[in-house]
């Protein structure tokens, strides 16, 4: 699982390989338990943010389940976009 972040200061560079001065490195995966590393990594303090948003875009259903469950258990707010029973994307907010 791969994730991609930016902030207000780096939203311009399309180059993940340059790391931001503010929130550091910009790209990160997660290979051993990647759903509980994921949203640990997204529990993290941030103290330049007071709301973080993750979009999981063109993610497979069956992938994003796994997440969903999490962050229901966690009741974090969850956005679900769907094509019949299809999850085409999903947008959290905590």
């Amino acid at each position: 699982m791969c994730v991609q972040q930016f902030c207000a200061r780096v939203d311009e560079i399309l180059d993940c390989s340059i790391d931001c001065e503010r929130c550091g490195r910009r790209r990160h995966s997660f290979w051993n338990y990647p759903v509980g590393d994921l949203l640990t990594y997204l529990c993290e303090p941030r103290p330049w943010v007071s709301k973080i948003v993750a979009i999981a875009h063109n993610a497979k259903a069956f992938d994003l389940n796994f997440i969903l469950n999490r962050a229901i258990k966690l009741k974090w707010i969850s956005e679900i976009i769907t094509n019949g029973v299809k999850i085409i994307s999903m947008k959290m907010e905590f």
